[in-house]
């Protein structure tokens, strides 16, 4: 899978008003809980670098390493302008869209975050990607009862099921509509997807491309998923 990711720890991020561009900061202001503040900076300040870092436009700097989370992030002012140039907005369904002034930028990009940890994923144009990360934490039976089928519940443990949410939750992603979807439409058995209602409608309107999941425990108490699937047309167009 043609992916790659950035992981950020939340706390440590240089100052908002160093790497958002001026309608991010605007937004930002209409943000009203703290941690919902972090999580959105978060995801922005890692899409950012990993887009710029694919580009060859981020200069060198010091993002810290495995086994250095805590320390704090420091960036040149030359990095930090090249930041600033990216716009993250949000589209109707919910989705990031980058724009660099007003043209779109055509990788498809996702973003998740969960307890301190933000993350991003860009992949190339016609592709599509959908990323989730969620801590293992002990579930109750009523929520494993509301959101999952008995074919999908497996094992039943906290991890198990965690595994099996963010899978959900990165299909969601992947298929772009966001809310309007309904994850128990998303019927995850042995890594293998299976889609009903509404959510086989939407997969059936991207021309049914074959979506490939990749599960993995990160910092020992997440999951972290990415959903991955190149675009139909991209692979027509590739064979002429």
């Amino acid at each position: 899978m043609n992916y790659q990711t950035q992981f950020v720890k939340i706390k440590n991020l240089p100052p908002a008003d160093s790497f958002l561009s001026c309608s991010e900061s605007a937004y930002l202001q209409t943000l009203r809980a703290e941690k919902r503040k972090g999580d959105w900076l978060g995801g922005r300040f890692a899409l950012k670098v990993l887009l710029a870092r694919q580009s060859g436009l981020l200069p060198v700097c010091s993002l810290p390493t495995e086994g250095e989370e805590n320390q704090k992030i420091e960036m040149s002012a030359a990095a930090l302008a090249v930041l600033k140039q990216k716009d993250i907005v949000k589209l109707p369904s919910g989705a990031p869209q980058v724009f660099i002034g007003s043209v779109p930028d055509a990788r498809s990009i996702s973003i998740s975050h969960s307890n301190g940890w933000a993350v991003a994923a860009v992949s190339a144009p016609q592709t599509m990607l959908g990323i989730d990360l969620e801590k293992i934490e002990k579930r109750s039976r009523v929520w494993a009862e509301e959101f999952f089928l008995d074919e999908e519940k497996g094992p039943a443990t906290d991890e198990h099921l965690t595994k099996v949410w963010t899978q959900k939750e990165a299909v969601v992603k992947l298929l772009g509509r966001g809310l309007s979807l309904n994850t128990r439409e998303i019927i995850l058995v042995d890594n293998e997807v299976r889609l009903t209602g509404r959510a086989l409608e939407v997969w059936q309107s991207l021309q049914s491309p074959h979506i490939v999941l990749n599960s993995n425990r990160f910092d020992n108490d997440f999951i972290f998923t990415t959903a991955f699937a190149v675009a139909p047309t991209a692979v027509k167009f590739a064979k002429i």
